[in-house]
């Protein structure tokens, strides 16, 4: 049984578990905060999309676009910290994959459309903006996807600028922004984070269960991994 613990993100929480449940033999917790200790039975953290991450973390300053959460923000720092001493893997979607790359040293683009403008954020609260991503070679992503390049859905206003230690690009939008980052083998924790959101895509769409199958052959490669340190 795989326990995944994941990072409240409120209302939205069912629709990552629905998703996030897809895995063969899993079961999933969500961490919220104060209840960081339940993360110590887990097999793997998956951070959800919420709020924007506070620009004073990555030493730049706030504006009238920035909506933070400085709670959320030391929740899961201290769940990213915990899941890299115990090198278990760790899925970022949206949010998730800005929080990633701010622990690790990087920063994000304040407003996509004040400074670029580059307009990625919903069409509505029920409607995401839809556009094209393109696929970096040898990413692992591009082998579990298996396309080239395709279209995806968009609900956010900041994205990933200078990419974390440890971390590499992995996907851009038409317009050069940032739509997927993954961990080195300089990191102790296998990670894949993408800015789009697969959980709400159908599932049959390969930028939706192509993510979730890397995500699982993570946890897979892990569980072989613990099995051969213990001599099984």
């Amino acid at each position: 049984m795989h326990r995944i613990g994941m990072s409240d993100c409120g209302e939205k929480n069912d629709r990552y578990r629905e998703y996030l449940l897809r895995l063969p033999e899993s079961e999933v917790v969500v961490l919220r905060r104060g209840e960081e200790n339940e993360f110590g039975s887990c097999d793997s953290l998956v951070l959800t999309g919420g709020e924007d991450v506070a620009p004073e973390l990555y030493g730049d300053w706030s504006d009238e676009t920035v909506h933070t959460n400085p709670e959320r923000d030391g929740t899961e720092f201290r769940l990213i910290e915990n899941a890299m001493n115990r090198r278990v893997p760790i899925l970022g979607i949206c949010r998730g994959l800005q929080v990633l790359n701010v622990f690790l040293g990087g920063t994000l683009v304040l407003d996509l459309e004040k400074y670029y403008g580059r307009i990625h954020k919903a069409i509505s609260n029920n409607e995401d903006r839809v556009h094209g991503v393109a696929l970096l070679n040898e990413s692992h992503l591009k082998d579990f996807i298996r396309e080239d390049a395709g279209q995806v859905n968009s609900a956010h206003h900041q994205a990933a600028d200078r990419i974390g230690s440890g971390l590499k690009i992995a996907a851009r939008a038409e317009d050069g922004t940032v739509e997927a980052i993954e961990g080195t083998d300089d990191l102790p924790s296998r990670i894949v984070s993408v800015q789009w959101h697969p959980e709400r895509m159908h599932f049959d769409n390969p930028f939706s269960h192509g993510v979730l199958d890397l995500f699982g052959s993570c946890l897979t490669i892990k569980r072989k991994t613990e099995k051969y340190a213990h001599g099984g």
